[in-house]
């Protein structure tokens, strides 16, 4: 008869870890370390997948070589509340998109557009509060959250299922000069093509 015994306790722990809790520790151990003062800390781990998401919409996109001018950073613009804090910051530390590094510029409710490849539109307050409108016909990437209500993006943030995706407006991107290539429009859950 063969010498079965219990497993250890480290071995039961290590079948218990899987790869959400280990992500969500290193995700833990980031947002515990000095963000900057302008950034609010995350609010979840749903906000920090967005972040991600978020940096890896640019390689799946073409922007007009006008829109991109050479040497200047690729910037990533956050309109009204910055529901990323210091994890877009550090989503983007040390990347580059095509050859160029990564800024991220946080405007307030109304700041300045110059220089902006993509635009994340959070929750504002203010009750004048439109995010795109100066950037119609602009090859600026517009992102917003469903649950921020901000309506108008060419990518919006939407759950299912308790897993974060996002649907593409297509139409609009194209109306601003912009390619959305079909592996991004493949992974979307839905895409308005008119």
């Amino acid at each position: 008869m063969d010498d079965v015994r219990p497993p250890s306790p480290a071995r039961t722990l290590r079948r218990t870890l899987t790869a959400p809790v280990v992500l969500c520790c290193v995700l833990a151990l980031l947002m515990s370390q000095d963000a900057p003062a302008t950034a609010q800390q995350p609010a979840s781990l749903e906000q920090a997948v967005k972040a991600s998401f978020l940096f890896k919409f640019a390689p799946f996109v073409s922007w007009p070589a006008a829109a991109q001018p050479q040497g200047g950073p690729f910037n990533i613009c956050l309109r009204g509340e910055d529901p990323f804090g210091a994890t877009l910051d550090e989503v983007v530390r040390g990347q580059r998109i095509s050859g160029r590094s990564v800024s991220v510029r946080r405007l307030g409710d109304n700041g300045n557009l110059g220089g902006c490849q993509m635009l994340f539109a959070g929750r504002s307050t203010a009750t004048s509060y439109a995010p795109f409108a100066e950037i119609d016909g602009q090859p600026i990437l517009t992102v917003s959250d469903q649950k921020s209500g901000v309506d108008g993006a060419m990518i919006q943030f939407v759950m299912q299922n308790g897993r974060v995706r996002f649907q593409i407006d297509s139409t609009a991107a194209r109306a601003n000069g912009l390619t959305i290539s079909s592996k991004l429009l493949g992974m979307a859950v839905s895409v308005d093509r008119r």
